[in-house]
């Protein structure tokens, strides 16, 4: 295989993982499967990429000795010497069977990363292929949202109705998904002047609105506005560049007005709740702990895990097991029933109850890392600023919502053309 070739192999997997992989949904006993089905994927993908990088280590380059590299592999260490110390190791390496976010995950999650790390020039096709797939998941949310979905309900695993959860499996899913990928249509707009661009924004944008995600909400406004300032920082508005902006934001408002029109309530009602909860939680109200459906408990009871096991954590995927040993008769007495969480809602909180303090920090420093070095490269190519927006955005909603398989691989794709010197050809000076 040329050396030519081997490059071109491995976008090719790149672009499978954020081109196909996001649209698997296999029936599976009469069911649709969202999330192994999405996982073997990947881990095809990562066992190709393996043997294109023995195959060709004169060209692919499987871990570069780099300084965010290495608390990434820092971090792959303590997450393993986390499964030793797991309440249930098997559930661990292969995930549970509510989420499949076990070690396995993880690897796949690692090759993600890799994969995009080891691209070359990948802009001319990237952002027109994750653009192109999640305007197909988010026209089918929106039908599903207005219930006109072409699938019956029966082949849905839960049953949610009018409410939109695509090919993720569920709402908050979806919109973890969507937050990754709205600023990547606005930058075929307001950079390439692709009118397209703007009509792909649209639909992603009403699409996360039926979402009724109110962490996703949050996060897509950040990542939004972080659009706008890392275009200051690289170059500044040009008159024209403003307009653009202006006609986004005022698509957004149309957006809005039409999901108002159409949904009733819905959104008032979700919008102002982020808001209710907040005083709620400031003044200390009695319900203070309903807050975020239940967020501000969740998050409590876990930090209360992280502090009974805060080197190496309670293992992958086994949080509802923890929470069953250790507070079953406490939120028997709080909600009058037993309320199974198997995630803390909160992804750092996540990783601390999962794998630990030590785990969770080093995780903390590969991010920190990845994105001072976007930062450095932000002038090089205009192709930094959506996808360290994106970045931004996803950080922002991981406050309130969950890691996922059916999403989080393509964050992890982000972070690996961030810290590559080669997935984005450096402009020419103008």
């Amino acid at each position: 295989m040329r050396s030519a070739d081997a490059i071109k192999v491995n976008n090719i997997l790149l672009y499978l993982t954020i081109g196909l992989v996001p649209l698997v949904m296999v029936p599976i006993n009469g069911t649709f499967q969202t999330a192994w089905t999405k996982l073997a994927s990947l881990l095809c993908i990562s066992a190709i990429f393996l043997f294109l990088s023995i195959r060709r280590r004169d060209q692919i380059t499987f871990m570069e000795n780099t300084l965010e590299n290495r608390f990434l592999a820092g971090y792959f260490i303590l997450v393993s010497l986390s499964l030793f110390f797991s309440l249930n190791p098997q559930i661990s390496i292969v995930g549970s069977k509510y989420r499949h976010d076990g070690f396995l995950a993880f690897i796949a999650y690692c090759f993600a990363y890799l994969i995009a790390r080891n691209a070359k020039d990948i802009e001319k096709h990237f952002f027109r292929i994750i653009s192109a797939t999640s305007v197909v998941i988010a026209i089918y949310a929106i039908l599903q949202f207005y219930q006109m979905d072409p699938v019956p309900k029966e082949l849905y695993a839960l049953e949610w109705v009018g409410i939109a959860f695509a090919t993720m499996g569920n709402p908050n899913f979806l919109g973890s998904y969507l937050v990754l990928s709205i600023p990547m249509p606005v930058y075929l707009y307001f950079y390439k002047g692709k009118k397209i661009g703007l009509l792909a924004y649209a639909i992603l944008f009403l699409a996360l609105l039926t979402t009724r995600t109110r962490g996703a909400w949050i996060g897509a406004f950040i990542a939004l506005i972080a659009f706008l300032v890392l275009h200051q920082i690289r170059s500044g508005f040009t008159k024209n560049q403003g307009k653009k902006a202006l006609v986004v934001f005022f698509t957004s408002l149309g957006m809005i007005l039409l999901f108002v029109l159409t949904s009733g309530d819905v959104f008032a009602s979700r919008f102002l709740s982020i808001f209710s909860d907040f005083f709620n939680i400031i003044k200390e109200e009695e319900t203070a702990y309903l807050g975020g459906s239940s967020r501000v408990y969740i998050w409590g009871k876990v930090i209360e895990l992280i502090r009974m096991r805060p080197f190496f954590g309670f293992g992958l995927d086994t949080l509802y097991i923890a929470m069953n040993m250790h507070f079953r008769g406490q939120i028997i007495s709080d909600f009058g029933r037993y309320r199974n969480w198997d995630k803390a809602h909160n992804e750092y909180l996540n990783i601390g109850v999962s794998s630990g303090l030590l785990s969770f920090f080093a995780y903390l420093g590969f991010l920190f890392l990845v994105l001072k070095k976007g930062m450095k490269n932000l002038k090089k190519h205009e192709a930094y600023v959506p996808i360290l927006a994106a970045i931004i955005g996803y950080l922002t909603q991981a406050f309130f919502n969950i890691q996922v398989v059916m999403v989080y691989y393509i964050f992890f794709v982000y972070l690996g053309i961030v810290s590559s010197g080669q997935a984005i050809r450096v402009e020419k000076s103008r």
